[in-house]
């Protein structure tokens, strides 16, 4: 029976690649007050059910772009919400979205509550069908935020966190350990610190990166229950995606204390942990190079194949999308 279920869902996933739905062109409108955030629809005033693409560490318009129209021909209004774009200065390629933050330092999570109102008089969104589609620093955004608004509906997270992380860029090379990654009400919230941040600046792509991070939650256990991000706190429905062997940061575990979290006090949520895939987990697809995703081409590509019909049934049962 499990195997039929699997089944269907890739059936029912290929057919809105293969239908008439997914040849039908996309419009892509801009949000006012939201520098290069879009909301992706198909044709025609009916009322579409949200979904906001959170981005990663890599920032800018990539995955608003990539995901937008897709989720739109699923029957989504999709809204790329770029809310980061890293600068480095002498020390990387030009800032690529000027009026974005430069670094990943107090990002405000409030302001998917200003988006929504920013949606709400546009024609063919339906901002009380509410979701977020959140991968790595989107996941952790998304689950922040789930956590204070008990309007958002539905939450995708892709190899997500279960703290809030300390924050980066230029100005952290001399101030390691003191800024958050998320604010929240114009106040930075508690985080955990990483270890080892500057030598792993300095190291580039040999960086450890879940080790800079697992050693930081090792040395400050005390930190841990103000960092923490209170998941039982959303009563909506949610779905968490990781990989065991994630070499960015330990998802797998931090899937499965969220879904623990919220068992114990009787919320239900979909937890997809793939042991022997990376942190490159979003989409479907066969392999593709991520060289700091951990786990193979192979094993991701087999997870992404697996996770993206259940995700697709996910939405499709929470958000209930037009056809």
């Amino acid at each position: 029976m499990y195997r039929l279920v699997r089944l269907a869902l890739a059936a029912a996933a290929l057919f809105l690649f293969a239908s008439p739905v997914a040849a039908q062109a996309v419009s892509e409108r801009p949000i006012p007050g939201f520098p290069h955030a879009k909301v992706y629809t198909l044709s025609g005033d009916e009322a579409r059910p949200v979904v906001v693409i959170l981005h990663g560490a890599d920032g800018g318009t990539e995955a608003g772009d990539r995901f937008g129209p897709i989720l739109a021909r699923m029957g989504y209004a999709a809204v790329g919400l770029p809310y980061y774009s890293p600068d480095w200065g002498d020390y990387g390629p030009p800032k690529a979205l000027p009026e974005l933050p430069g670094s990943f330092i107090d990002i405000r999570v409030d302001q998917i509550d200003e988006l929504r109102e920013a949606l709400r008089g546009m024609s063919g969104v339906d901002v009380e069908r509410f979701g977020l589609f959140g991968a790595s620093k989107g996941a952790e955004f998304a689950l922040i935020a789930a956590s204070r608004y008990d309007w958002i509906d539905s939450v995708v997270a892709y190899a997500p966190t279960d703290v809030v992380w300390e924050g980066w860029g230029l100005e952290m090379v001399e101030a390691e350990g003191t800024r958050s990654s998320f604010s929240f009400g114009g106040e930075p919230l508690p985080f955990m610190p990483y270890r080892g941040f500057v030598e792993g600046l300095l190291a580039g792509p040999a960086a450890d990166l879940r080790a800079i991070h697992e050693n930081g939650r090792a040395d400050h256990p005390e930190r841990e229950a103000a960092a923490r991000i209170p998941v039982e706190r959303y009563p909506g429905a949610l779905m968490v995606i990781a990989g065991g062997r994630d070499a960015q940061w330990n998802s797998a575990g931090a899937a499965t204390a969220i879904q623990r979290s919220r068992t114990e006090v009787g919320l239900e949520t979909g937890a997809l942990i793939y042991l022997e895939a990376g942190h490159d987990l979003v989409g479907d697809g066969g392999p593709r190079d991520a060289a700091r995703s951990g786990g193979t081409p192979e094993a991701n590509a087999a997870a992404r194949q697996d996770a993206w019909p259940r995700v697709v049934d996910f939405l499709a049962r929470t958000l209930t999308p037009g056809a």
